[in-house]
């Protein structure tokens, strides 16, 4: 069994469910620029992960709280996958580092606003991958699951084979459902918008349980909602915050059949 072989297999047996293979050359580095190198010297091949989230979850009537707990899960999946991927590819001489697959991240400005960037691109390294492409909603898009997924990747020493997958050209095909449905339409209504997403509107959207409009409504709905303090409490030691996937479920790519149906 090769290498990579190995390395996917690892990946798997930790419910990770697209795992793919990069040179750190073929990745497009997102704003702000931020190499491989810079993260793990000598560092020659990107892997990709994916952990897909539960449809069910993200459909749930009662709000986003399960879709955020599914999310969290997927990330520990991931960062078991990554971690053991890590000291495999390690006992065999090569150096290995796992760059956080979501928070922290740090605010910086870019065009004259401000943007929260993080240690690593993630998506960038998915599509260098073969894993999907970058969607309206400025998410990947995967055949199998649409956006419906959260990432990880690895980076390491080790020189292993590019993944070589062919993706649909019409996986996103700008049908716009994603633009429609942002509540605060921080997506872009031009395709060719640059960025595609407005960063800040749709964080302060992510936190709207707990910033209002201005500073003054935030005190005043931290003193009136009986909640608040539960609320974030809960925040605080399970990491409920954010309250919005509406560009996630919308997505037509990659959904499950209605049940009762069976796949054509």
């Amino acid at each position: 069994m090769s290498l990579e072989q190995q390395v996917e297999r690892i990946a798997r047996d930790h419910q990770v469910d697209l795992v793919g293979f990069a040179r750190v050359e073929d990745v497009e580095l997102a704003h702000p620029a931020r190499p491989a190198a810079d993260l793990l010297p000598g560092a020659r091949t990107v892997i990709a992960f994916a952990a897909a989230l539960l449809k069910g979850a993200l459909d749930c009537p009662r709000g986003t709280k399960g879709a955020v707990k599914d999310a969290l899960v997927a990330y520990d999946r991931m960062e078991h996958a990554g971690a053991a991927v890590g000291r495999f590819l390690e006992s065999r001489g090569h150096l290995s580092y796992v760059p956080p697959a979501s928070m922290p991240v740090d605010v910086v400005r870019h065009r004259g606003r401000g943007m929260y960037a993080a240690e690593w691109s993630h998506r960038q390294a998915a599509i260098a991958c073969g894993l999907g492409v970058q969607g309206r909603n400025n998410l990947l898009v995967t055949p199998e699951y649409g956006p419906r997924v959260r990432l990880a990747s690895l980076l390491t020493t080790a020189e292993l084979p590019p993944t070589r997958r062919t993706l649909p050209e019409d996986l996103c095909n700008d049908c716009g459902k994603c633009v429609r449905a942002c509540p605060v339409n921080a997506l872009a209504a031009d395709p060719d918008a640059v960025p595609r997403l407005d960063q800040i509107a749709c964080r302060r959207n992510y936190l709207r349980p707990f910033l209002g409009p201005s500073v003054w409504q935030t005190v005043k709905q931290a003193v009136s909602y009986t909640g608040f303090a539960l609320l974030g409490v809960q925040t605080l030691l399970e990491g409920y915050y954010f309250s919005c996937a509406e560009c996630q479920r919308v997505c037509p790519r990659g959904r499950l059949e209605s049940p009762g149906r069976a796949a054509g």
